[in-house]
């Protein structure tokens, strides 16, 4: 789970997001292309917004996850288990 949380934070760091020293080459696009980028943006922002979430919870959760996991895979198993004739 670490590794896991590691790399979504790694990848929430690294979101790409439009701010003014690479708007530059968009200087001759008309107003739809900023509409554009202020989109990009946004879901720029939920993205790492959604990182951090699963991130904090990749960490500060893991071992409730695991536990659930086990769970549920002894629900499943228990499910396909043949009762005894």
């Amino acid at each position: 789970m670490d590794g896991s949380a590691s790399g979504v934070n790694t990848l929430k760091e690294h979101t790409p997001v439009f701010e003014g020293w690479n708007l530059v080459p968009l200087a001759g696009v008309p107003i739809i292309g900023l509409a554009f980028v202020g989109r990009f943006n946004n879901i720029s922002g939920i993205w790492k917004d959604s990182a951090g979430i699963l991130g904090r919870t990749l960490t500060e959760d893991s071992g409730k996850m695991h536990r659930a996991a086990d769970v549920y895979a002894a629900a499943d198993h228990a499910s396909t288990v043949k009762p005894a004739k």
